[in-house]
């Protein structure tokens, strides 16, 4: 089995770049660990609305960088929301995957994205919608509801890029669903 390393999921996606924009904003997380995973979690609660436009969610989805996401103050569900709680909290030095999974009782139209951080030496689960921390990832409610599609560095790693790549995601776990 290959070592997971805390300091690759430091690095930057294409779509998680650590931009001056980013930078600045993240220098208001201070503290330890978890009071900076509190600063962000209340940041994107503060500053970050939902999109209530589902067409435009639909034409958005997946295609903009987290400063990008920043610029519009808006989001367009947990994949927007965990991309910017990933960059932020790599931009404070904690390590972060992207996590993304389809939900196992109706793939066809659900899924969610959360965020394990490596906090106090172990790998927890951040909910950053709800602003949830499992330390227990494998027993949270997003492992027993979704089927794992991918971690990275963003969607874009995953191979999220659009409306389009989730549904054909979504279709394949159907495909392997159907034949068991």
């Amino acid at each position: 089995m290959k070592k997971d390393y805390p300091s690759k999921w430091l690095k930057q996606g294409e779509q998680s770049k650590i931009t001056k924009t980013i930078k600045d904003i993240a220098k208001q997380f201070s503290g330890t660990e978890l009071e900076k995973i509190k600063g962000i979690l209340n940041y994107l609660d503060n500053n970050i609305r939902a999109c209530r436009d589902n067409n435009k969610v639909i034409k958005i989805f997946a295609t903009r960088t987290a400063t990008e996401v920043l610029k519009d103050g808006f989001s367009t569900g947990c994949h927007d929301t965990a991309l910017l709680f990933v960059t932020f909290c790599r931009a404070v030095g904690i390590p972060a995957k992207y996590v993304v999974g389809i939900n196992k009782f109706r793939p066809r139209d659900r899924g969610h994205v959360v965020a394990e951080i490596y906090l106090a030496g172990v790998w927890v689960l951040v909910d950053p919608s709800p602003g949830y921390i499992s330390l227990y990832p494998e027993r949270s409610a997003f492992y027993a509801e979704n089927f794992l599609i991918g971690k990275g560095y963003d969607s874009w790693d995953v191979g999220i890029k659009s409306f389009k790549t989730w549904v054909r995601e979504s279709d394949r776990i159907i495909g392997i669903l159907s034949k068991i």
